[in-house]
């Protein structure tokens, strides 16, 4: 598995003592660590992957607090799987910016409706806070040279689903990608236009010759999809960690 040290995420081969047996570079990159898995998590977190990293829970994902060069209380979402008695866990860091920005916007709104005549000056910046977090509620990520993720986060509605529209397609015309992994697990309420919306995109997508692959798609998601529409014929995974061992590192092992 030499290929996965050029993987674009955090990477961790580990064996059921958790010391650690191969990394990618990007690990080296973000993080200070000595043998053992547990020497890049903070102590608080300790438990919680005892309990739940170990071969006897082939697949799992959790939310840990792990020691940054940069931040020593960073927030990851590990995504673990184990094939016999060798485990590979993919670090994710969870989006700081997506909340920060938000943040701003809520402010932004909540002085508006105090009637403060003053704001109106504020407009420009409301509207672009507002497309900001559109975008960054779907980041691009490149996997490998020919996969990419799209973690969708939040309320999926049309306004959204526009912006991110744009920007996605920038980034899929003339280059190379040919699997793209949508990612539904962070996404709460889900209206009728922003899933009608994100059919016709991920069709769009398609036209264009990239493979999807939907996954994380929840019970209350189901409900609403079927409540309001077909779904396409997609290839779904039940989460994220199963897509990223089926289709990225299967593929370079």
């Amino acid at each position: 598995m030499e290929q996965a040290k050029y993987l674009p995420l955090a990477f961790f081969k580990i064996n059921p003592n958790f010391e650690i047996m191969e990394t990618s570079d990007k690990t080296s990159q973000q993080f200070l660590y000595g043998d053992s898995l547990l020497s890049v998590l903070d102590e608080g977190s300790h438990r919680k992957v005892l309990a739940y990293i170990q071969p006897e829970i082939p697949e799992t994902e959790l939310e840990v607090v792990m020691r940054t060069k940069e931040d020593p209380m960073a927030v990851f979402m590990l995504y673990v799987k184990w094939e016999k008695d060798i485990g590979f866990i993919l670090c994710q860091k969870k989006g700081e910016q997506v909340d920060k920005v938000a943040g701003q916007l809520r402010q932004l709104r909540t002085r508006l409706a105090d009637t403060d005549f003053a704001l109106l000056e504020n407009k420009e910046a409301l509207e672009e806070a507002m497309e900001q977090v559109n975008l960054l509620s779907a980041p691009f990520i490149a996997l490998t040279t020919q996969v990419a993720l799209i973690p969708l986060f939040g309320k999926l509605d049309e306004n959204k689903l526009a912006a991110m529209e744009s920007s996605i397609l920038h980034r899929l015309y003339d280059s190379d990608y040919q699997l793209l992994l949508f990612d539904f697990t962070s996404i709460g309420e889900i209206e009728k236009e922003g899933l009608q919306k994100i059919i016709q995109f991920l069709d769009m997508i398609r036209l264009l010759g990239q493979e999807i692959i939907i996954c994380g798609l929840n019970p209350d998601h189901a409900t609403a999809i079927h409540q309001y529409t077909r779904f396409p014929a997609f290839i779904t995974t039940s989460n994220l960690q199963n897509a990223i061992q089926q289709y990225v590192i299967k593929k370079i092992e």
